[in-house]
């Protein structure tokens, strides 16, 4: 009996201890993780933009005195947006990992003033758009494309009525199914914008008349 309680006993400590052992590991991981040694962090947020644009593809004497790109409430965030048609195509997603660095008016607004010369002593017009969409668009898991749908109206310095409006709708291939394709897309529709309104301000100065600077229209 005595040689069975002290193995008895023997078995109690050895347990005792190993539960001690156990509970000083849990204490050391809740340590770890607290430290964030052993924290899982999501990766970081990547952001992109629309570059720069093109340098100045419109003569001086013809770029617009001022560019005014306001947008819809819901493309007035930094949410990269996009749609899969083949799945609840009325839905408007977001990336969760990547961001614009400004919101789409914006990045537009820069590329159309460096490509369109603004500010440069040309047209007393200014350029306003109106960005109706700026959405990547997944007809299939394997394809993808951007679309950029915006209303462009040339003003003269001191009225509200238009010398002239267009309606613009520019869809690019993106070169991969993702946010970093939906960059590449929107970058060269921004720039294919920028240059359809380049011609059709030029198209418009050619019209029979005096040409936009001519009174009445940017003119005095």
């Amino acid at each position: 009996m005595k040689a069975q309680a002290e193995r008895a006993s023997g078995v109690r400590i050895q347990f005792s201890r190993g539960f001690r052992y156990l509970l000083a590991g849990i204490a050391s991981v809740q340590l770890l993780a607290g430290c964030g040694g052993l924290q899982i962090k999501p990766p970081p947020m990547a952001f992109y933009d629309l570059g720069a644009g093109n340098a100045r593809i419109l003569p001086s004497a013809l770029a617009p005195s001022r560019v005014e790109v306001n947008t819809r409430p819901w493309l007035a965030l930094s949410a990269m947006q996009y749609r899969l048609l083949w799945q609840d195509p009325d839905r408007r997603r977001a990336y969760a990992e990547s961001r614009w660095a400004s919101q789409p008016a914006e990045m537009l607004a820069l590329v159309l003033e460096r490509s369109l010369g603004t500010g440069t002593g040309g047209l007393r017009c200014r350029l306003q758009v109106e960005l109706d969409e700026f959405v990547q668009v997944f007809p299939n898991p394997e394809q993808s494309r951007v679309e950029l749908l915006a209303r462009i109206g040339l003003f003269p310095p001191r009225s509200d009525v238009p010398v002239a409006h267009r309606e613009f709708h520019i869809v690019e291939a993106a070169p991969t199914v993702d946010a970093a394709g939906g960059v590449a897309g929107f970058r060269r529709a921004s720039e294919l914008l920028a240059s359809k309104v380049a011609e059709w301000i030029t198209e418009l100065d050619q019209e029979p008349g005096e040409g936009l600077n001519g009174r009445g229209r940017c003119g005095a």
